[in-house]
């Protein structure tokens, strides 16, 4: 019998003020197109239910962007921290989904597959959180399961969901992804050229 998927919404973080790098770090190119793009084409070709994404109120990043298919949401108080944005997007997604992939808008190796496999993994066990790990080393996306939606909201300033894990009650499911995608985020500008300098335009890891 073949598992049933279960109604995961993606909602990707792309609000922030860039501080580590100084200047706003989602529209760098990388493959010739905008950072923040590879997340949003990896999110809409996964078995996401839907994809919204968070952005900052006039933003000049959305026209540099293709948003078909996705839901656009703006958070007008992103000032207050990664927290209100990551609310501003659930709030968006909370009545139509039984768990919320957050993706963070500057892990532009996240794939498809790296998506799929998680909510499958989800599926499974439904009143789980879970995220990718490989060698001891946590990462992202985190997806939450809707009766810790309540929780989320009383979150507070430049955080995401983070600070949850390890609630008395929380189940969390760790699996295991090989692949890098998850675990490679850009928040400086070092970290930036090494992106660049690793990974050459069709995906393979430079040598």
């Amino acid at each position: 019998m073949k598992q049933k998927i279960a109604a995961v919404s993606g909602v990707i973080l792309a609000a922030g003020h860039s501080n580590r790098m100084g200047r706003d770090k989602l529209s760098l190119p990388f493959r010739g197109i905008p950072l923040v793009q590879h997340v949003i084409n990896a999110a809409r070709e996964s078995s996401l239910r839907n994809v919204t994404v968070v952005l900052p109120h006039d933003s000049e990043l959305e026209k540099l962007l293709d948003l078909e298919g996705c839901d656009r949401v703006t958070s007008p108080h992103r000032d207050m921290g990664q927290a209100e944005s990551l609310q501003a997007g659930l709030r968006h997604v909370m009545d139509d989904s039984e768990g919320c992939m957050m993706l963070l808008g500057d892990q532009p190796l996240i794939t498809a597959e790296n998506i799929n496999w998680l909510v499958w993994a989800f599926s499974q066990q439904p009143d789980c959180w879970v995220a990718p790990v490989h060698d001891g080393m946590r990462g992202n996306p985190i997806t939450i399961p809707a009766a810790w939606y309540p929780k989320v909201f009383e979150l507070e300033g430049d955080t995401g969901a983070r600070p949850l894990i390890g609630s008395p009650g929380l189940n969390l499911r760790l699996v295991k992804i090989y692949d890098v995608g998850p675990f490679i985020d850009v928040d400086t500008e070092e970290e930036y050229q090494l992106l660049l300098k690793r990974f050459d335009n069709t995906g393979r890891q430079a040598s």
